[in-house]
């Protein structure tokens, strides 16, 4: 149960409303607790980059970063990011467009048709298939292009 302190009951008394549900919220939100929530992340790092295949840009191609020797009971989101128009990527974590750990990590990239939902890359880059690595820095990351074939 959560205990209101005096001061807060006292202006419950003098307002009328709004004053009441502003002082119940306010009471609410100091009595929350994120820290559970964030003392788990890991710092992220800004991280972009750029998919193209045959020379022509990705677009719509969906990215997944998953760290090198990562346990099977990892409990942190991975990396991803849909590729744009232009190929570019911004990678997300936690939140959009955050970044990533740092760490060293094997890139999988899908790319479903949208008439047939088939992998237009055929599983040659999907999951444990995929050759291409990516490191990720402390500071701003600016990838090299990964042109697939």
């Amino acid at each position: 149960m959560v205990r209101i302190p005096v001061e807060v009951r006292a202006l419950a008394l003098r307002c009328r409303g709004g004053c009441l549900l502003a002082a119940a919220v306010a009471c609410c939100l100091g009595c929350s607790s994120r820290t559970g929530l964030d003392e788990n992340r890991k710092p992220v790092h800004p991280v972009r980059g750029k998919v193209s295949f045959q020379g022509k840009s990705a677009e719509g191609a969906f990215v997944l970063f998953t760290p090198v020797n990562e346990p099977a009971d990892a409990p942190d989101p991975r990396p991803r990011a849909n590729v744009g128009a232009d190929g570019t990527f911004t990678l997300s974590t936690y939140g959009e467009n955050d970044g990533a750990p740092a760490g060293n990590y094997v890139v999988a990239v899908s790319w479903e048709n949208s008439d047939t939902h088939e992998d237009k890359l055929r599983g040659r880059y999907s999951g444990a298939a995929s050759r291409l690595r990516a490191k990720v820095v402390e500071g701003t990351n600016e990838l090299p292009p990964f042109d697939l074939k």
